[in-house]
């Protein structure tokens, strides 16, 4: 065996003897690390559940209690970890039975909260806070109404499109609440919409503003807003007369017009010059001292935006009918 080799096999050896030496210690000294922080004393934050149990099937509770509670707690950090992993708390368990009352308003104070949490507590834990510190709930016997859904905010379509239909899964919904409240509540109000510049179609599920001591049902609709883009189209709309005498005649030059609207694509072969009746009062025209009258839609079909009439003035005459004098003679 060359010289070479048995310096490499030794270098070996005594890389690996103190490859491992360094491991121990680390081991060693990671141990004490965890020991010593465990020792420390510290401040957690823990989700606890809440239930409300033996509530009548006759009661329909219109504002929930939160499913949980968030308890902080300082011990050491020994103490915390075995919480979190090995010491689970129980659910806080709230009787209606023991809160209902004739308003249908039930508080529960802070230390019956922790009356129920205080005996899963190790010696030496303290509670430092429980969140909320008071809970309540509101319930009746039934009483509801059918209120309508209103909307709230800004729902626009961007430029050069069109907010064709929207949809609501249901327009009217149930509110459970006092007799008193019923008495006010005239509608169920949806959170504040910001959709102010819709490209495209939208569904999203909308749910109701809050109102204490009151619950809707269902607590939620489903909304859709249908967006078009907008094409432009000409269509050529004869002129009619209106309050006319039956011994006159109203001749414009010319005698149809071109109406230039904006329209969505999916109406877009729908609507054609009939859609538009354009008019031109008599008594009007007895006022007016030009040679030229000024034209006005007075229909205009649903889906049509930015509507332009050339020419909006017209010459015109107005003609009496001979056949009708010759048949009162």
């Amino acid at each position: 065996m060359s010289s070479v080799s048995v310096i490499k096999r030794n270098i070996a050896k005594l890389w690996n003897k103190q490859f491992l030496i360094f491991l121990f210690f680390l081991a060693l000294s990671t141990v004490f690390w965890a020991f010593q922080a465990l020792s420390e004393t510290y401040e957690e934050e823990y989700q606890v559940g809440l239930e409300l149990q033996n509530v009548p099937s006759n009661v329909v509770i219109t504002t929930e209690l939160p499913h949980t509670l968030r308890v902080t707690l300082r011990d050491k950090g020994s103490q915390l970890l075995a919480y979190r992993y090995t010491h689970p708390f129980k659910k806080v368990v709230i009787d209606f039975n023991a809160y209902a009352n004739a308003r249908g308003h039930a508080v529960v104070q802070g230390n019956e909260i922790l009356r129920q949490i205080a005996p899963q507590l190790m010696a030496g834990t303290q509670t430092v806070s429980v969140k909320p510190d008071t809970l309540e709930f509101y319930y009746n016997y039934g009483q509801c109404k059918r209120v309508p859904v209103v909307m709230q905010g800004v729902v626009k379509p961007g430029q050069l499109y069109t907010l064709s239909s929207t949809r609501m899964s249901c327009d009217s919904v149930m509110v459970y609440a006092s007799k008193t409240q019923l008495d006010t509540i005239t509608g169920a109000y949806l959170k504040p919409l910001n959709q102010p510049n819709l490209q495209d179609t939208l569904e999203l599920k909308a749910e109701f503003s809050k109102v204490r001591g009151a619950k809707f049902v269902p607590d939620h609709v489903n909304l859709t807003f249908c967006v078009d883009r907008l094409v432009e189209k000409t269509v050529q709309v004869p002129v009619e007369q209106v309050n006319f005498p039956a011994a006159k005649q109203l001749r414009t030059f010319p005698a149809t017009v071109n109406v230039t609207f904006q329209v969505g694509m999916a109406l877009y072969r729908q609507i054609t010059a009939e859609n538009f009746v354009l008019v031109v009062n008599y008594e009007e025209l007895l006022k007016n001292k030009s040679t030229k009258c000024h034209l006005q839609l007075k229909t205009i079909p649903a889906g049509v935006s930015h509507v332009r009439i050339r020419p909006q003035d017209v010459e015109y005459v107005i003609e009496d009918i001979p056949d009708y004098e010759a048949e009162n003679d």
